[in-house]
């Protein structure tokens, strides 16, 4: 038999191959076909492993301390202008800013359940 070109129709025939050669009247063991599918797809060239990439959607308490830094610079902005701090009032604000971006592309991310 030769080996179907693309991932999908290699799964295709790797089910195709475990329906021609299991026997109809014996129960269905989902280990037994797992093994038998998973051999077909490993001697087709595929490997199946877990996505352990670093970039995940990202977490409820990454936002939220995103969300505490935005704030504390606007804290510290305000303080800074209360003071006449510009400076300080000016770093603030910057922060606030790029932390606030920050949260909204998080927050949207998370909501798209998009990788980063």
């Amino acid at each position: 038999m030769k080996t179907p070109s693309g991932h999908r129709q290699v799964i295709e025939a790797a089910l195709y191959d475990w329906w021609l050669n299991t026997d109809p009247s014996e129960p269905f063991h989902a280990p037994d076909v797992a093994a038998q599918v998973e051999m077909y797809l490993r001697s087709s060239g595929y490997v199946i492993a877990p996505d352990t990439r670093e970039a995940a959607v990202p977490r409820r308490q990454t936002i939220v301390g995103t969300v505490a830094v935005a704030l504390a610079c606007a804290a510290a902005a305000v303080a800074g202008a209360i003071v006449h701090d510009w400076g300080w009032a000016s770093l603030g604000t910057v922060g606030a800013a790029i932390a606030t971006g920050e949260a909204a592309i998080g927050m949207r991310d998370r909501r798209r359940g998009v990788r980063r």
